[in-house]
């Protein structure tokens, strides 16, 4: 007759009531420590919505304030696209202007240096310039009239020696004179060609 076997596999799975009574205490311990974190990613996430709700505050009363006092309008700062491509364009616009003012001759200072020291009875009749040349007359009186000299020949002489107008002007010489009638009075026309340094 066959017989009857009964066979406990799990007896020794079982555990004794110390380990038992150390799993609940670990469980504890972790689900404290899990609701520990909870409370404070809650806590830390609600200091951060109030961070939000407060920036989002300022935010709406700067952009009310900037569209009070400005011709800005609101919608503007919705879809800033089309003024960020307004500045841009500014903003090469500007960019060549500062390159062309770069490229600019400097004429005032040498205008200014040609004329300032000007002998008594000698006066500008034309002015005309490039970025190359300055052309301009002077007229003055005959030099048999001239007690100094040769007045085109003074000039050239204190012209040479002014060392801020030799800096900027390669060459000034005197193209064409001619006497002239001018109120009744003969006078010496000198048109100069005033060769500006690169």
């Amino acid at each position: 007759m066959p017989a009857d076997y009964t066979i406990n596999l799990a007896k020794d799975l079982t555990s004794t009531q110390e380990e038992r009574t150390r799993f609940y205490h670990s469980m504890l311990v972790y689900l404290v420590g899990c609701s520990a974190a909870l409370v404070f990613v809650a806590y830390w996430g609600s200091l951060n919505v109030q961070q939000f709700l407060r920036n989002r505050q300022e935010r709406l009363q700067l952009l009310q304030t900037v569209s009070a006092t400005t011709d800005i309008p609101s919608t503007a700062f919705r879809d800033p696209k089309p003024f960020y491509d307004n500045l841009e364009n500014h903003a090469g616009r500007i960019s060549d202007l500062r390159r062309a003012l770069e490229q600019r001759v400097q004429l005032l200072p040498v205008i200014h240096n040609l004329f300032v020291d000007m002998p008594k009875g000698i006066s500008l009749q034309s002015l005309s310039a490039n970025k190359e040349m300055l052309a301009f007359g002077l007229v003055m009186p005959p030099s048999s009239e001239q007690a100094g000299g040769d007045p085109v020949k003074i000039m050239r002489s204190a012209w040479e020696k002014n060392e801020e107008l030799m800096k900027r002007v390669a060459t000034i010489r005197p193209v064409t004179g001619e006497r002239r009638n001018m109120g009744g009075k003969s006078v010496f026309y000198v048109q100069f060609e005033c060769v500006l340094k690169k």
